[in-house]
């Protein structure tokens, strides 16, 4: 039987077929291929170019970028990843393109991209950050293709300055990506547009920012400083006290720790950008320590506990306080404030929390005892498992009951079934099986009419 010379032959390895075919047969080949494909016919064009801009292959992937991100509809939540998927193909493709080569070729449909994209989830619920961070890609993928190729810098530098006025905070443009895109022509440029705005209204983080970075850049921790000082808003400490170790100027730091202790902004919550408005109380206690000034250095532990009363907080102050022999002291302290705390919504949540920290069991069920375990109560269960499986039980019913008398919530039946099971095991380690027995009778005659609650207990055995 002849063979189709269209095909590659049954069995063997397509790259042996493609090896088979003269010049002219791949030619012909490529073009059926690109005719019926825009992606290939794209992608064909940029390598052809061999690196050199090509403006018709610019065109092509600019059009693709605006076909692929054309709506004008409000984009509701389940349509946005829709959206992203979309996005990320043709984000894909550029990025191909860059990967092979051609990072001017592709920048100006990077520019579409990102302006395009940061539009749309104005206009949508992305609730989810798909789009968002289909953005925050197509930001990185241009300041990619700035750096490996040749913008002209004075064009990137207004680009540059244009976008980031328009910000609304996201996606994330940083000038240090952009520093070998701009050269010295554009920097001088992006400076001096900089300099030209007005900080008001909406745009005044990011021009801050802006103008920061354009500081650090420089090295000059002064400018900074005057910056982070925010015209007389709460000032950026933990960004300033970083400045000014890194510039060797330690003995400035005590003067701003001094201020943020005073503007209330020593706090161990440090979040992702925590670490540039607060300052870190255990950091704050050892440079006050260290500038002879012991009391007030626990004085700041003393407050991040009563702040944020827990046991990593409460092993903090001891364990400072403990290097200057005052440890009994400071538990003791410690221990009075959640005492006097305990009459109030949290009941005894803190006492609780802080004797578990301790390993003290005792301690803990006394505190339960005599207040309540508060928001404590599953950590004390927890504990309780092996030296006091009753009482551990009882804490889960009372969630049980809890949950079940706030009425009737279908969504809690299957965990409640499945602590309930749990519950049945304590009693039984704690030889009282027959009070579960008739506890779970009397739940089930109570709650009989919960349909939904009585397939769940007969689904787990109860």
């Amino acid at each position: 039987m002849d063979s189709d010379p269209g095909r590659p032959p049954p069995g063997d390895d397509l790259d042996i077929y493609l090896g088979s075919l003269d010049a002219d047969a791949l030619r012909a080949l490529l073009r059926t291929i690109a005719d019926g494909d825009p992606a290939v016919d794209r992608l064909l064009r940029v390598r052809a170019t061999a690196g050199t801009p090509d403006p018709g292959a610019t065109r092509r992937l600019t059009a693709a970028v605006t076909e692929a991100l054309r709506t004008r509809e409000f984009i509701d939540y389940r349509h946005s990843f829709d959206v992203a998927k979309d996005a990320n193909a043709v984000l894909d493709e550029l990025e191909d393109h860059l990967d092979a080569g051609a990072p001017d070729t592709v920048r100006p449909a990077l520019e579409r991209a990102t302006t395009r994209l940061r539009a749309l989830a104005l206009q949508a619920d992305d609730s989810a950050g798909v789009i968002g961070d289909a953005g925050q890609r197509a930001v990185d993928l241009h300041a990619r293709s700035c750096r490996e190729g040749s913008p002209d810098g004075r064009r990137l530098a207004r680009w540059l300055v244009k976008f980031r006025v328009g910000s609304p905070g996201w996606p994330e443009v940083v000038l240090d990506d952009h520093l070998a895109g701009l050269g010295d022509a554009g920097l001088t440029a992006y400076r001096a547009a900089v300099a030209g705005l007005d900080p008001t209204g909406d745009t005044l983080f990011e021009i801050e920012r802006m103008r920061l970075e354009l500081a650090d850049h420089d090295g000059d921790v002064d400018a900074a400083i005057d910056i982070l000082q925010h015209g007389g808003r709460s000032p950026t400490y933990g960004g300033i006290v970083r400045r000014l170790r890194a510039a060797g100027r330690e003995s400035e730091v005590l003067g701003w720790m001094d201020r943020a202790i005073a503007d209330g902004r020593v706090s161990g919550r440090l979040g992702p950008s925590g670490a540039d408005h607060w300052l870190d109380p255990a950091d704050v206690a050892r440079v006050l320590l260290g500038a002879g000034r012991p009391d007030d250095a626990v004085g700041v532990l003393r407050t991040e506990f009563t702040s944020r009363p827990d046991r990593t907080t409460f092993a903090a102050l001891l364990a400072f306080a403990g290097e200057l022999g005052r440890r009994e002291a400071e538990r003791e302290w410690a221990l009075a404030h959640a005492r006097s705390r305990a009459g109030s919504h949290e009941r005894g949540a803190v006492l609780v929390d802080l004797a578990l920290g301790e390993g003290d069991l005792a301690a803990a069920w006394a505190a339960a005892d005599e207040f309540g375990a508060g928001a404590g109560w599953r950590d004390l269960a927890e504990a309780s498992r092996d030296e006091r499986p009753l009482g551990a039980a009882q804490l889960y019913r009372s969630e049980v009951d809890a949950q079940l008398e706030g009425g009737a919530d279908t969504r809690v039946y299957a965990s409640v079934a499945e602590t309930l099971v749990d519950v049945r095991e304590l009693h039984r380690a704690a030889g009282s099986e027959e009070d579960f027995v008739q506890y779970l009778r009397v739940l089930r005659e109570t709650y009989r009419r919960r349909t939904s609650l009585m397939t769940a207990l007969n689904r787990n055995g109860l």
